[in-house]
């Protein structure tokens, strides 16, 4: 089984950024889709321990089940309704997703919850393609936004990062080009 290219870039900047970012047998991270969550922990089973690095995969509303049991997504990895989560502000030390195929409402409120949801110093990495079967990201991003955000670092910044605190990363070619964006939740007391 073959997996995404979004998947496959999103894994890439893992491993290339893996100093920086530093996933540890501490780690509570933060995903939206459960095929991540499977191929982070398959990342990091060399690190794996029966109490972390833990994976929560965020449903929809309503949609904690979603047709998929807990144990069969693996160890350390469970679902969770994205309105459970709101006791778990400040809480995961990373927050990991593929936004290639939603559209601009459903990214802005991703990106809020992960800011909300990281601790102070917590990371954020997400990719999106930026041509799917869906349309260009960007066209998507511009019609829905009132042609206020055009791309991943500008809807990091409206979710509240700093912009300092926020790398830009563009990756594959083709049908498989991708924006990456790297973010760090930063506030004055962490300064």
């Amino acid at each position: 089984m073959s997996q995404s290219p979004a998947l496959t870039i999103l894994l890439d900047i893992l491993t290339e950024y893996k100093d920086r970012i530093a996933i540890d047998g501490s780690s509570r991270i933060l995903v939206t889709d459960a095929t991540v969550a499977q191929k982070l922990a398959e990342q990091h089973k060399d690190i794996s321990t029966p109490y972390g690095p833990t994976f929560t995969v965020a449903s929809a509303a309503g949609g904690a089940g979603e047709g998929t049991k807990t144990e069969d997504l693996g160890q350390n990895i469970t679902v969770e309704a994205m309105d459970s989560l709101m006791p778990k502000m400040d809480y995961f030390t990373h927050a990991i997703t593929d936004v290639s195929l939603a559209d601009g409402k459903t990214v802005m409120e991703i990106m809020k919850w992960a800011k909300y949801a990281l601790k102070p110093k917590g990371i954020a990495v997400v990719v999106a393609l930026k041509r799917t079967e869906a349309g260009e990201f960007k066209e998507r991003m511009l019609a829905q936004s009132k042609q206020r955000i055009a791309d991943l670092g500008d809807i990091f910044e409206f979710a509240g990062f700093e912009t300092g605190k926020v790398r830009r990363l563009e990756r594959g070619s083709g049908e498989a080009e991708a924006e990456v964006v790297l973010g760090m939740k930063w506030d004055q007391l962490t300064a």
